[in-house]
């Protein structure tokens, strides 16, 4: 007979997510993931700010369709001219 199936198997994924987010670092300050901590992630170098650090707040970040960080952001301006 097999072992009795836990009712909550959805627990494992949102686990594994939060690991992953615990070994994230702010490519801004360099700190550590934290959990009430507003976070934000630039879609060209895919590299995860605290939303401090870069000046978004929450409500900021719902109004931005593609963030681009201070750095991706002067890169791109330094290729124009």
């Amino acid at each position: 007979m097999p072992p009795p199936k836990d009712e909550d198997d959805s627990g494992g994924e949102e686990e594994e997510e939060e690991e992953e987010h615990e070994n994230a670092l702010c490519g801004a300050c360099g700190d550590n993931y934290g959990q009430d901590e507003f976070w934000i992630c630039c879609d060209a170098c895919e590299t995860w700010f605290h939303g401090k650090c870069v000046k978004i707040t929450p409500a900021k970040a719902e109004h931005i369709k593609h963030y681009k960080c201070p750095n991706c952001s002067s890169s791109s301006k330094r290729a124009r001219a």
